[in-house]
């Protein structure tokens, strides 16, 4: 698009949607920096240069670093779901559409190493920063409800044993998907992450028959 055209395109957009639009482009910018060098070295300033704008503007929309990582951790959910939603996952709302979602949290997550190493990063950082990890826990509970969800969804159907605590098990597998991840992350050359995804289902699904 010509520069004049750019120009009147921009002018004709409301201030709510040019921020919009400036948030989205700046929270982006934070995650590649992080997946290239760590949430330690992120700085305000330079995710508004790398998004295109001044160095100034994103302490306009972001408190400090902490309030733009929490901003991340929440864009890098909000893509992962919006990929599951679109992957038409086999199933009819049972024990195999659970099963599904957990494999392909495993294989979609391999496509993405060095954002999925920038989520890891930011969901870490709640370890030290208390900004962050009220955003983290949230979206931990989140997840954790998300899943315990198809469990109960399933123990209804008849798919999961009745005994089995939905939130309990929710934890479980949302520790096991991320410690598997993590180790593959560190040496993937080690892991047959084929082999574990396909074990690890296996045994879930032995588990829960009734």
């Amino acid at each position: 698009m010509p520069a004049a055209q750019r120009k009147t395109a921009e002018s004709g957009r409301t201030h709510a949607e040019r921020r919009r639009e400036a948030e989205s482009r700046i929270v982006q910018a934070a995650f590649e920096i992080v997946a290239r060098r760590g949430v330690d070295q992120l700085t305000l300033a330079e995710a508004g240069e790398e998004a295109g704008y001044s160095r100034a503007l994103p302490a306009h929309y972001f408190e400090n670093r902490e309030a733009l990582l929490a901003a991340v951790a929440e864009h890098a959910v909000k893509n992962y779901r919006k990929r599951l939603s679109e992957k038409n996952l086999p199933g009819d709302g049972g024990i195999d559409s659970l099963l599904a979602a957990i494999a392909f949290y495993l294989d979609d997550s391999r496509g993405w190493p060095k954002k999925l190493h920038a989520f890891y990063e930011v969901m870490n950082a709640g370890l030290r920063w208390p900004a962050i990890a009220e955003v983290i826990a949230r979206l931990n509970q989140e997840w954790i409800e998300r899943i315990a969800a198809q469990i109960r969804n399933g123990q209804r159907r008849g798919d999961i044993r009745a005994d089995i605590d939905p939130v309990a098990e929710a934890v479980a597998i949302s520790g096991a998907m991320r410690g598997i991840m993590s180790q593959w992350l560190i040496a993937p050359d080690a892991i047959d992450l084929d082999a574990v995804r396909d074990t690890y289902v296996a045994g879930l699904r032995r588990s829960w028959r009734p």
